[in-house]
């Protein structure tokens, strides 16, 4: 949205630069990146409403676990009551046998007196057999639990048998290690010893690594110092290389100092000369000279009189007169005329006199300077170029137009 409101020719509001021609292309990846936004966070949606009421295959299972969670504990109830009976099988299976005899001593009872039937006795007999039904009865349920008590027999005589071969190798072990002449005080002993030596053995190891430390940071330490010493050698050089250099400056500076001394002395008095005449050129005798100070500062004189207060044509004045004569000077001194001078808005505080004489000092100088080229915005000194070049800005196309217009067929300014 930000984008759209901005526009074409607006910024891009993450990394503030022109939108321009990429403004369509940013806008279809947005599109693109927004429709995969709204499908995700449409499909995430419609799976979380899903996921919100439990399938029937995981309910299912959830009742299946809790089923077989149930039967797990009968069956680990039931297990408890079979060995429970299975500890009580030796003393049931003699009293089945103790049983098995009663009956068959019953039996042969039976068989004898079966000739002579004695109806006092069948009485008593029946009386007996009432009373050894419900061990009868107990001792089919004993029966059946033996039944079921055979396979837990046969798996603890197997375990018995598997703890009688344990308790053999124990012995043989046993018997080998006094064969051996085990004692547990020496394996104590050469266990504490094994133990120093594992401890003395760790300690060395860590001396080693630590004498290791030591050797790698003396070897850092003499790179260092190796490299301190080349370092120490390289500013020594820079330090003579310096030392000499800063003693050439100072004989430069000595001498800069003499060469300017000697130029102040030279130089200035001509210079001040040559500014001075045309100064009065240019002030048609108004003011006499031009004196300069120890800083080139020009001063005018006027009637041999230092003046105080000039004003700004006349601080102008000074200042082409100046510039005029070390021009002049450069080309005395250079043996030869310079080509070209260049002077730019030098009419700015100058009133129609001034400008008249600088117009004709210049052209006095043809002879110094071929070609003078002024840059000025007065338009009354055009009449005093030999050509003129007009530059004007165009309002409608914003650029600037050039323009010749020739004055006449004077050499000597333009």
């Amino acid at each position: 949205e930000r984008i759209v409101a901005a526009g074409q020719e607006g910024a891009c509001p993450t990394c503030a630069r022109p939108l321009g021609s990429d403004y369509a292309v940013v806008l279809e990846v947005l599109d693109r990146q927004l429709q995969d936004v709204l499908f995700n966070g449409n499909y995430f949606k419609q799976r979380i409403d899903q996921l919100k009421t439990p399938p029937v295959e995981l309910a299912q299972l959830e009742q299946r676990r809790s089923a077989l969670e149930a039967e797990q504990a009968q069956g680990t109830a039931t297990l408890g009551q079979l060995t429970a009976r299975l500890q009580e099988a030796p003393s049931l299976v003699a009293e089945r046998q103790t049983l098995q005899g009663r009956i068959g001593e019953l039996e042969r009872r039976l068989a004898q007196s079966a000739a002579t039937y004695d109806r006092a006795r069948h009485e008593e007999v029946r009386r007996e057999l009432a009373l050894l039904e419900p061990i009868a009865l107990q001792a089919a349920g004993l029966r059946a639990s033996a039944a079921r008590a055979e396979p837990l027999v046969r798996d603890a005589e197997a375990a018995e048998k598997q703890l009688s071969e344990r308790e053999a190798e124990v012995k043989g072990m046993r018997e080998r290690l006094e064969e051996l002449g085990y004692r547990e005080e020496a394996f104590l002993e050469a266990k504490r010893q094994v133990e120093a030596i594992a401890e003395e053995r760790r300690m060395a190891e860590l001396r080693l690594a630590r004498a290791q430390g030591d050797k790698k940071a003396a070897q850092e330490a003499g790179l260092r110092v190796a490299r301190l010493r080349e370092e120490r050698a390289t500013r020594q050089r820079e330090s003579a290389h310096t030392a000499a250099e800063l003693r050439m400056l100072v004989e430069l500076d000595r001498a800069f100092g003499e060469l300017r001394t000697d130029l102040n002395a030279d130089l200035r008095p001509e210079l001040s000369e040559i500014a001075s005449t045309l100064l009065r050129e240019l002030t048609y005798g108004r003011y006499s000279d031009l004196e300069l100070d120890e800083d080139y500062v020009p001063c005018i004189l006027a009637e041999g009189e230092r003046k105080a207060v000039i004003s700004g044509g006349e601080e102008d004045v000074a200042n082409l007169a100046l510039r005029l004569a070390i021009s002049q000077m450069i080309a005395e001194r250079a043996g030869q005329p310079l080509s070209l001078l260049v002077l730019d808005e030098i009419f700015g505080s100058l009133d129609e006199e001034r400008r008249g004489a600088v117009l004709e000092l210049l052209r006095g100088l043809a002879d110094r300077f071929p070609q003078v080229i002024l840059i000025t915005h007065i338009e009354a000194v055009r009449d005093g170029f030999d050509r003129l070049i007009r530059v004007e800005l165009d309002g409608e196309r914003q650029v600037s137009v050039v323009r010749d217009e020739p004055l006449g067929g004077r050499d000597a300014a333009a």
